[in-house]
């Protein structure tokens, strides 16, 4: 019996960033300016920013036409297949708006989902500050509506013509803090999926926790983890992890996306909590890969097209110009046998 998803590689994208001319609905500095940086300041030709790699191509407006063409031009080059689009809600004014123009401007051969990263619930709130009920129907209604407006688009990611939306763990947690424990915890998500309008394919985030990924394999289609530069920089392997949580799925006849990632380095936003893992020349991204691979994936996922604080990023830089495109497209050549 052959693999029942197709080979996909897809990167998480960030449309958070604005300029004051921005074409989107957001006409000032958005992003760039976070942690009280200021790119009106210009130092030796380059703006000041937030992050210590900047765009070959400047700042940007994430709902820039121009640019979410040259986004969608570039990754094409590099072989990816589409974009997770990171998501807060509705009031989401920026990812909304760059959602709908990817949706209207990709080609056919380009896809876009979203990661749903939060019920908008924090998750410090103790479990009575929160209804059971009220959770449940705001992550329902959240995923109706994203269906509507979003999921049943043809240029939206879909496995079996169910369209896929990705669910990180913080919104995960949030969940499971309202309701305290795992069987509770569980009648709630199937509660949430019954009052879905629409069946969808929800690929869960384990965070790197192989007990998580045993009790959300029974409830997600399928598993990713966002990034595993958390274990790389105790010098913990995480290689078993992935082929362990793969066999798991697989064994269900579910979805396994292993995360590969370039490097991480958030020094300009972190303030004492600074975590590096250096990029090595593209060594660090290389090996990601090979430990990816060998977890028999069904997708790979790129943690990130353009996580600008973070420098995980992908899209072409003034530290890196084009390099990592470069990369991933030998990558995926390689993933899918080209």
């Amino acid at each position: 019996m052959g693999n029942p998803f197709p080979k996909k590689v897809l990167a998480f994208h960030y449309a958070w960033y604005g300029t004051p001319w921005g074409t989107g609905p957001i006409h000032e500095w958005r992003g760039w300016s976070s942690a009280g940086y200021n790119p009106e300041k210009v130092i030796n030709g380059r703006r000041e920013s937030a992050t210590p790699c900047q765009p070959l191509d400047g700042l940007y407006d994430s709902s820039s036409e121009y640019t979410i063409r040259r986004q969608i031009y570039e990754a094409k080059q590099a072989l990816i297949d589409g974009f997770i689009v990171s998501w807060w809600g509705f009031s989401d004014v920026g990812a909304n708006a760059t959602i709908s123009k990817f949706l209207e401007v990709a080609p056919e051969d380009f896809e876009i989902t979203l990661y749903y990263e939060t019920v908008g619930f924090a998750t410090g709130e103790v479990k009575e500050a929160v209804k059971g009920e009220d959770i449940i129907n705001k992550v329902a209604d959240d995923f109706n509506r994203i269906i509507e407006n979003y999921g049943k688009r043809d240029r939206w990611l879909k496995v079996n013509n169910k369209p896929v939306i990705f669910v990180y763990s913080r919104a995960i947690g949030e969940f499971w803090k309202v309701f305290g424990n795992v069987n509770d915890a569980i009648k709630a998500i199937n509660a949430v999926k019954s009052k879905l309008s629409h069946e969808v394919f929800i690929v869960g985030d384990f965070g790197l926790d192989p007990q998580s990924a045993y009790i959300l394999a029974d409830i997600f289609d399928g598993l990713h983890t966002y990034n595993p530069i958390g274990f790389t920089t105790r010098g913990i392997k995480y290689s078993s992890i992935y082929e362990t949580v793969s066999n798991e799925l697989h064994k269900k006849g579910k979805l396994w996306a292993a995360t590969v990632v370039p490097g991480h380095d958030n020094y300009l936003v972190s303030g004492t909590n600074r975590l590096i893992e250096p990029r090595r020349d593209g060594g660090y991204y290389l090996d990601s890969w090979d430990i990816a691979l060998s977890s028999n994936p069904d997708w790979v996922l790129i943690t990130s097209w353009n996580e600008w604080y973070e420098n995980t990023q992908i899209e072409p830089s003034d530290c890196y110009g084009t390099t990592y495109l470069y990369l991933t497209r030998q990558q995926v050549r390689r993933f899918k046998g080209l």
